[in-house]
């Protein structure tokens, strides 16, 4: 559900309900992931896929009766069954979905707010859904908050809601799942933090990196000293704007870490040579920059003079993305967001086997 919230989010914002499908169990084989989400609004239109085909046919038709009972349901498919070839669910197992109504009151913007703003600061974060005993019923579900520096999890009213026993299980958990705790069972999302993209330069291609980063769960930055071209009009999805004065200070009132990403697409040779030259100096996880292996010798050459070593520009991919036929400005994009993709999973995965005991 990470790569979903800015659009929850917004869509709460602008006052528009929705309804929510989450995959909450896997038995065998299944098309998409524990936690996988999508979005289905009501004028029909979805957003993320839980699956695919019949699946999410059958979560947009329940997606109706909840819009109008402002309820919820929990359906179960089996992709075991003779008829699966024809229904193209050929994945051999079986996969649960809880579908729910998510007004846009207060409270579901608070919790959505609260989610957004523990990814920004790089903190992991946990929603709590409590689940009644009946499969479907009436009234929105009851969502719980569990963030960093919190003692226990609380609702969006700032409540306690849970039990020592649960706060203590959720925060063992790094995946999705169903938990079940003195008699009751919760399904708990995991948002984190899935890498802030500082795209420096605001032209063609940082149009259409920002906004592929921004479907796939980056929160992006865009930065450039033109404000005709770093303003909102041009960058509609969800991005900080920040309109420098000057390349020369780019990282001024900024603070990166390993799990920052950096793509240097400036309008020119030496604003790309300028940024890259400070960003050097952070500790972004990834440092991309556009241009030819040429344009990359003649930069890498002034800054070897200027004192920067050879192992420093080892770290920098250039030319940026994966090698893949590109010309236009969103095929480059495909590529430059492609190997953000690669090297996010890949620091993902090395984490998760650094922290096993």
């Amino acid at each position: 559900m990470t790569d979903l919230l800015d659009i929850i989010a917004g869509h709460l914002q602008r006052g528009e309900d929705l309804v929510l499908a989450r995959v909450i169990s896997i038995k065998g084989s299944s098309p998409r992931h524990l936690g996988a989400a999508m979005i289905i609004r009501r004028n029909g239109g979805i957003e993320g896929t839980v699956g695919g085909g019949l699946i999410e046919a059958a979560a947009m038709r329940k997606a109706v009766d909840l819009f109008r009972e402002k309820g919820f349901a929990r359906l179960w498919f089996d992709m075991t069954g003779d008829d699966v070839t024809v229904a193209d669910m050929v994945c051999g197992g079986k996969c649960e979905l809880l579908i729910e109504y998510m007004p846009a009151d207060s409270n579901t913007s608070e919790v959505f707010d609260r989610l957004l703003a523990g990814r920004r600061r790089n903190h992991k974060s946990y929603m709590i859904t409590s689940l009644p005993v009946a499969d479907e019923g009436s009234g929105p579900l009851e969502h719980i908050v569990l963030a960093p520096g919190s003692t226990c999890a609380t609702g969006s009213d700032g409540s306690a809601g849970l039990t020592a026993r649960l706060t203590d299980t959720v925060w063992g958990l790094n995946e999705p799942a169903l938990v079940d705790i003195e008699g009751h069972q919760f399904w708990v999302d995991i948002v984190l933090n899935t890498g802030v993209l500082y795209i420096f330069g605001a032209g063609h291609i940082s149009r259409e990196v920002n906004d592929l980063a921004a479907r796939v769960g980056f929160v992006t930055v865009v930065l450039d000293d033109r404000t005709e071209y770093a303003n909102r009009e041009r960058f509609a999805l969800p991005a900080e704007i920040i309109v420098l004065k000057s390349f020369d200070d780019c990282y001024d009132g900024l603070q990166l870490d390993d799990d920052s990403y950096v793509v240097i697409v400036t309008r020119g040779h030496a604003y790309d040579k300028t940024v890259l030259a400070q960003t050097l100096h952070t500790k972004a996880g990834y440092i991309g920059m556009i241009g030819s292996n040429r344009k990359r010798d003649a930069i890498y050459k002034t800054l070897l003079a200027e004192g920067f070593t050879a192992e420093q520009l080892e770290k920098v991919h250039c030319p940026i993305g994966l090698k893949i036929e590109t010309e236009t400005p969103a095929e480059i994009a495909v590529s430059i967001v492609g190997e953000l993709i690669e090297k996010r999973a890949q620091k993902r995965k090395w984490k998760g086997q650094a922290s096993r005991p």
